[in-house]
């Protein structure tokens, strides 16, 4: 059976129904409203981690990280396919890190044409069945970030992120004089962007044959980064900022509702977000410190800072004095701060852990979400397991009584292929205010409070999806359980195309229309690999250390790597 249904995918990175409900039902979104009324939508969780190359790189594939083999922004695992294939440079990920074919490989071998724009992790461009303009982690300058690589030459100025604000952190450094604090420029200079992104997608869409057509805007997640206290919850103090950010998502749902309205009336549209945002942590958890505390984990004799580190430490625990206290009082006195103990406690990164000696150790995964590994052998292995699943979910804030774990997944269920090797054995979500710390230093409690609360957002699991159009149900309630893994095989049943049998992802039966003659039943096949139909896209390239050490910066600025 052969559809004759197109696909038009937006992905607009980090957003989040805690920011899109409010404006889609008070008439804000109008065109985002439409496509939510007349279709199915409901929230989309994302990968373990919820980061930008996991879940882009798993929606591509319909594969969790372990088969497609992208965990983080950086190798995660040491012993991981990833991480030994990008051995001995500095290491960012990149569409040569990804070692699964993907949805456009797939309809390429089925004769479907594509457009692609700006979509994380496709960069080096390979040859695909249509065109394809890269998008974030496409190193600044880049002499080639299209496919056909003839098709730069037609989008004169084209930006893909800006260059201003990427390797600083805004609120904190100053860029040539300039304080970086929440400012209108900021919003003004993405909203240009956005403008240039807007009218190159319009020229594509109208010029270039296409059966699938992606885009992505960044703009959502970085203005949720940077500005998270101006979206629309009101109390932020500054009017102009509040308007700013509310005018620019207007202007953002006008384009989308400009980009359906050229794609036409037989295409199934799908607004998808690799994850959510919501605001950052106001708290920590100390997880390797509660591991010790358990007598799960033990330390080895000296701090990792070395050896005046561990003085510090130590005296701090004689004196019975917590780090997160020290915090408190050199915040309060300035003096203190310039006292040696001080600067020993604070630079200090606690003791080693003895790896060997320990049953369990945490894991640095994203944020709120971590791991725990374990050593045992079985049977004592599962026992351990046992109990610190049933520890953890009984963990309460010792001031607010809140639990401070929300949901524990076992690694094996998640992290399946062949590139799971070394992943953990426990992945836990904390509340999202809690954000995992893995120094083993003295602290007054497992859970403590920051000193300063950013303002600034960060990542959550749940993130948005919206279908509308052919073959796609006008569902009177928001749609449970969506994954995005499950959105290739999704997409590759709506367009008639069989699905590789080997993906993780399920299409989602609750958003077809029952009554749709175009939908058939799914059909799978064995996987075909990498489509190599067309020319080359030019000389291989791998990101150079110098491009790794900016995109680094600009990686460290939005708060992904430390």
């Amino acid at each position: 059976m052969t559809s004759e249904t197109r696909v038009l995918v937006i992905g607009l990175d980090g957003a989040t129904w805690s920011v899109l409900d409010p404006w889609i039902r008070d008439g804000t979104l109008a065109h985002l409203g439409r496509l939510r009324d007349r279709g199915t939508w409901g929230p989309l969780r994302s990968t373990f981690p919820p980061i930008t190359p996991a879940a882009w790189g798993t929606f591509m594939t319909g594969k969790r990280p372990g088969k497609h083999g992208v965990f983080h922004f950086v190798p995660l695992f040491e012993s991981s396919g990833a991480a030994s294939a990008d051995a001995g440079r500095q290491a960012i990920v990149s569409a040569n890190s990804l070692r699964s074919a993907t949805l456009w490989d797939q309809l390429a071998h089925h004769g479907r044409r594509v457009g692609m724009v700006n979509i994380p992790l496709t960069y080096p461009p390979r040859a695909v069945n249509g065109i394809m303009v890269t998008g974030m982690l496409t190193p600044p300058g880049a002499a080639v970030f299209t496919y056909p690589p003839e098709l730069g030459a037609r989008l004169d100025g084209y930006m893909i992120d800006l260059s201003r604000y990427a390797d600083k952190v805004p609120f904190v450094d100053a860029i040539e004089g300039e304080d970086a604090a929440p400012s209108l420029s900021l919003i003004a200079e993405y909203r240009e962007m956005l403008e240039q992104r807007a009218l190159t997608l319009e020229r594509l869409m109208l010029e270039e044959p296409w059966d699938f057509f992606m885009a992505v805007f960044m703009d959502t997640d970085r203005l949720g980064h940077y500005l998270w206290g101006f979206h629309g919850g009101g109390g932020s103090g500054d009017p102009a900022l509040d308007d700013a950010i509310r005018a620019h998502y207007v202007r953002l749902d006008e384009i989308i509702g400009r980009l359906v309205e050229l794609a036409g009336p037989d295409v199934a549209t799908f607004i998808v977000s690799d994850h959510g945002m919501g605001p950052r942590n106001s708290r920590r958890f100390h997880v390797n410190a509660w591991l010790r505390e358990q007598g799960w984990l033990k330390t080895a004799g000296s701090a990792a800072g070395g050896q005046t580190s561990a003085r510090a430490d130590s005296l701090l625990q004689r004196l019975r004095i917590p780090r997160d206290r020290v915090g408190r009082i050199a915040l309060a006195l300035p003096v203190v701060r310039s006292s040696r103990l001080v600067k020993s406690a604070s630079k200090g990164s606690g003791r080693p852990v003895d790896e060997a000696g320990s049953r369990a150790i945490g894991v640095p995964l994203f944020n709120h979400v971590f791991g725990i590994r374990l050593t045992d052998l079985e049977p004592e292995r599962s026992r351990v397991r046992d109990a610190i699943i049933a520890a953890l979910l009984a963990l309460r804030d010792p001031e607010t009584g809140r639990p401070v774990v929300d949901r524990i997944t076992l690694g094996a269920d998640y992290y399946q292929g062949p590139y799971a090797v070394g992943t953990p054995d426990l992945i836990v979500e904390a509340d999202p205010d809690y954000a995992a710390n893995f120094q083993v230093q003295y602290y007054s409690a497992p859970v403590t409070r920051l000193q300063v609360v950013s303002a600034r957002g960060h990542h959550r699991m749940d993130g948005i999806l919206i279908a509308a159009g052919p073959g796609i149900d006008a569902a009177p309630s928001p749609l449970e359980g969506a994954r995005i893994e499950d959105l290739a095989p999704t997409i590759l049943r709506l367009l008639g195309v069989p699905i590789p049998d080997d993906v993780d992802g399920l299409p989602l039966e609750g958003l077809f229309d029952p009554t749709a003659a175009s939908v058939g039943p799914a059909r799978y096949e064995p996987p075909r690999g990498r489509w190599e139909g067309g020319p080359t896209a030019g000389p291989s390239h791998e990101i150079s250390a110098e491009e790794a050490a900016e995109l680094t910066l600009r990686l460290e600025a939005l708060g992904y790597l430390d």
